[in-house]
């Protein structure tokens, strides 16, 4: 079946007219529609996102804050035992007295070819007591008139006779008391 238009020609190119802008107008409203959803679209996701953003940035900062007090916690911990450390080598290092500046004192005192074997110090006592070996008599008397010359170093220096009662290889032992300068910490 054949469909006749018997409008006149302008009318019918009015209706052709009429049923584009129709068309045309249908177009603008969907995509003004489609505009418009996709305008609300982008402003939810940006809505959604700074949400988002806000929350993620409140746990970092709740996260770092946590790890601040466990790093402040373990750093405090590691500096406390450090000072733990130097507050005990400085303790120590007080009351320990400085023996080197004695052994220091003592080293030039015994004359040449004179051996010490043993050269003990008592802490409490303030003293040395020191055995050894001498070739000769004179070498013993030498080495404790030394030791009793040097008093700002040394004093009450005993003097036992068996030292000195063979003429040679004499085994000697001296017990004498340190000035407390020498023991005073530099």
């Amino acid at each position: 079946m054949r469909i006749i238009n018997l409008l006149p020609k302008p009318r019918q190119q009015e209706l052709r007219y009429a049923a584009l802008l129709h068309s045309l107008w249908q177009a603008v409203g969907w995509s003004f529609f489609g505009f418009i959803l996709v305008f609300l679209a982008q402003f939810g996701a940006k809505f959604y996102l700074q949400l988002q953003n806000q929350l993620i940035a409140s746990q970092i900062t709740q996260l770092q804050q946590q790890v601040n007090k466990q790093e402040n916690a373990q750093l405090k911990a590691q500096v406390k035992a450090a000072n733990d450390i130097i507050s005990d080598y400085s303790n120590l290092a007080a009351a320990a007295p400085n023996w080197s500046r004695v052994i220091k004192a003592f080293a030039p005192l015994p004359p040449p070819g004179v051996k010490i074997n043993n050269f003990g110090i008592n802490t409490s006592a303030k003293s040395i007591n020191i055995s050894g070996i001498a070739p000769t008599r004179e070498l013993v008397i030498l080495l404790y008139n030394n030791i009793l010359a040097d008093k700002a170093d040394f004093y009450n220096i005993d003097y036992p006779l068996e030292n000195i009662a063979q003429p040679v290889n004499n085994n000697f032992h001296f017990t004498f008391y340190i000035q407390d300068r020498l023991l005073k910490p530099q």
